[in-house]
């Protein structure tokens, strides 16, 4: 059927066909660009749903790496905090036991990355964390070798480090493999006679009378005092180290060296007694640096692990009555 519209001429008295005007014209133009339109933008719907381009799966191929591989980079980033913080600490407790110091301040480490940082990441950033990781790692290698170098090469290169380490009363003055007969720390302790807090400036390992006294560092005995007395330190012995240090052994009952002898580390310089004021058989073990009393427990850390060493801490720590 014929789409021509027509109408009636009075005139000529005759069905004509209508003339299109401009403005059917651009309406027929504008309807069928339109439907052209539609129809393209179907096909290349069509075609991005069932048509996969080369650039297209190389994306998709490296999305799926990285959504694999973004657990496995929390974990070594975690892996090196981890680490990271341990060798700090070890780094802390070596300078308090070895040179009495605070660690020195060393430079900033890359920021660190959050967990959810790591999940969040696009392909764009996922560069950016692997970086980070990078200089991270490159962190940690740095400051495992300046422990080497610090703890290592340094402390056996300086004589005068070499004999600050061999004064430093490091062995513990009794057999105490169990680390239980450390009774009484350093500091203020309840008295065992007036039962008055006092300041205790040693500190009590509990032993069976007779039991060996060793010499914690090699030295010079400077003192050997022996007395009847039922008061003070009773039979005790002070061995000079050298570098400030000096050790106090008392309560003694043998005494086994003689003033001015020069003795190793781990001599036998005596005996556990109970002489001069002590309510039972032990050894009062003191550490006195440049005249002034020290925590004898920081430095009994020869044949410790660091596990073991701060179990004897915290058995020097408690607050309770001490032997003398």
């Amino acid at each position: 059927m014929s789409n021509f519209k027509y109408y009636y001429n009075p005139k000529t008295c005759q069905y004509e066909r209508a003339r299109w005007s401009v403005k059917d014209i651009l309406w027929y133009v504008a309807g069928l660009v339109t439907l052209g339109l539609v129809f393209c933008g179907a096909i290349i719907a069509v075609h991005d749903s069932l048509m996969e381009s080369e650039t297209e799966k190389a994306l998709r191929a490296e999305n799926k790496t990285l959504e694999k591989h973004k657990p496995v980079l929390e974990e070594q980033l975690a892996a090196i905090e981890s680490t990271l913080s341990n060798l700090k600490s070890e780094d802390k407790t070596l300078y308090a036991k070895v040179f009495n110091s605070e660690l020195p301040q060393s430079q900033a480490t890359p920021s660190t990355l959050s967990k959810e940082q790591i999940l969040l990441a696009d392909a764009s950033g996922f560069k950016n964390l692997m970086d980070i990781l990078r200089s991270k790692s490159e962190a940690l290698r740095k400051t495992s070798a300046n422990t080497n170098l610090s703890f290592g090469n340094t402390i056996h290169i300086s004589k005068d480090q070499l004999d600050l380490m061999s004064s430093i009363p490091s062995t513990q003055p009794v057999a105490n493999t169990q680390l239980d007969l450390l009774v009484s720390g350093f500091g203020e302790r309840i008295n065992p006679f007036h039962k008055g807090k006092y300041n205790h400036p040693g500190v009590d390992f509990a032993a069976a009378r007779g039991t060996e006294v060793f010499v914690t560092a090699k030295g010079k005995v400077v003192t050997v005092s022996r007395t009847s007395v039922q008061a003070g330190y009773g039979n005790y012995v002070d061995v000079d180290h050298g570098n400030g240090f000096v050790t106090r052994y008392a309560h003694l009952d043998e005494i086994k060296v003689q003033r001015g002898q020069t003795i190793p580390r781990g001599t036998t310089i005596g005996t556990v007694g109970s002489s001069g004021g002590s309510i039972a058989p032990h050894l009062h073990y003191e550490v006195i640096r440049d005249g002034e009393p020290v925590d004898p427990a920081r430095y009994l850390m020869e044949g410790l692990s660091s596990e073991q060493h701060a179990v004897l801490l915290k058995l020097s720590s408690k607050q309770n009555q001490s032997l003398d």
